[in-house]
């Protein structure tokens, strides 16, 4: 065989490699909030993640947050907002995969409050070419990331979260030709590098959500789905209840892991593109009644606690709910929801009974240690 033609076929392997998904290995992963500050990247052990996912790349253009206005200045439309952190953080990742090859670094892009763009650049087609261009163009400058997480908060309603009610019927279209458009720029940017870019995605799960979208149609340009199985309940919902319970109190209930993998299958997801969620965190309330109605949230406006912080809740004790698997601290009118670790490894059984490709977080420095370790036991 002449040498030409040799480097050529060699050339091609190389390539058709390079765009080919990796041999699926179960995924441990989590978010890492850019604002919490990059320790915990730097005291994560080689072997706890098989994923991490930087939150958040913000987009400059029609729907940018007012704070961002300044780091858009000179930006193209629907550009990456630059974050001051992110030098940093990128050589906290280096060193990361330094100690463990095997992570894979994910750019998450849009967020609660960071979402509003997307309903204007997947409008159209010019809007999603110039973005999928502006995203390719960022991962191609900061290659310790191995692909993109989309975070659209969410298709067919934003719940005015900065104020401007958003979404149409059309997101759902809109939304399966900005994953097929990003797919196809992400391989194009794979056979520049000679390296297979990740697409995932973070979704709301329950049936109202999967009416507004058509997720079995966006599921072939996509890795992995992240179902947000979490903030079920909290200061925006009549009633308290556990956030992140793995089963319902009642047959039918839609605010559960379980229920949501059925939502995700009936929509036409494979379980195993599925990542159920834990919540490194719990969801609050004060003066709750015996029909579930509460005074307002608590310890604070958002009811939020950080796991790390549960156990210094005083005059409260731990209660198990057998019927929907979750784990509150209770007591003086007060209801702290929460994934205890016995929860989460619940979780993990049923991800694995279910095929699903495994567990994630949100979000690592609300964590003592002990919820990543429970999620471990995903791994071999």
């Amino acid at each position: 065989m002449k040498p030409l033609l040799m480097a050529a076929l060699a050339l091609a392997a190389a390539l058709a490699q390079a765009q080919t998904p990796p041999a699926q290995r179960p995924v441990v992963g989590s978010y890492v909030l850019a604002e919490r500050g990059v320790d915990v990247v730097e005291q994560l052990a080689p072997g706890r993640v098989t994923h991490l996912l930087y939150a958040f790349l913000l987009i400059c253009g029609e729907g940018q947050r007012p704070q961002d206005a300044q780091a858009c200045q000179g930006q193209p439309p629907f550009g990456i907002a630059p974050h001051a952190d992110q030098a940093t953080f990128s050589a906290a990742f280096e060193r990361l995969k330094q100690r463990d090859p095997q992570v894979q670094v994910l750019a998450s892009v849009g967020g609660w409050g960071g979402s509003d763009p997307f309903f204007h650049l997947a409008a159209s087609a010019a809007g999603r070419a110039a973005f999928t261009k502006q995203a390719t163009d960022w991962l191609r400058a900061h290659p310790v990331f191995d692909g993109l997480d989309i975070d659209w908060e969410h298709p067919g309603n934003n719940g005015a979260s900065n104020g401007v009610q958003l979404g149409s019927p059309a997101d759902a279209e809109h939304y399966v030709l900005l994953m097929q458009n990003l797919r196809a720029g992400l391989d194009a940017l794979g056979r520049e590098t000679g390296k297979r870019y990740a697409l995932t995605t973070a979704i709301a799960t329950t049936r109202e959500q999967m009416a507004r979208m058509a997720m079995g149609r966006a599921a072939p340009s996509l890795d992995l789905v992240f179902m947000m199985t979490y903030d079920f309940y909290g200061p925006w919902t009549k009633k308290a209840a556990n956030h992140a319970a793995l089963r319902g109190a009642r047959p039918g209930d839609d605010d559960n892991l379980e229920a949501s993998v059925a939502n995700l299958r009936r929509a036409g997801v494979p379980a195993s593109k599925l990542v159920a969620g834990v919540a490194m965190y719990g969801r609050g309330f004060d003066g709750v009644k015996r029909d579930g109605r509460y005074a307002k949230p608590w310890p604070n406006e958002d009811g939020s606690v950080a796991f790390k912080d549960i156990d210094g809740l005083s005059g409260m004790k731990a209660h198990f709910d057998k019927r929907t698997q979750s784990w509150a601290m209770v007591g003086g009118g007060r209801f702290v929801g929460y994934d205890d670790p016995r929860a989460v490894r619940a979780k993990v059984a049923f991800a694995k009974k279910q095929g699903l490709a495994g567990v994630f977080a949100w979000e690592l420095s609300q964590d003592n240690g002990e919820i990543l370790g429970a999620m471990g036991t995903m791994l071999p």
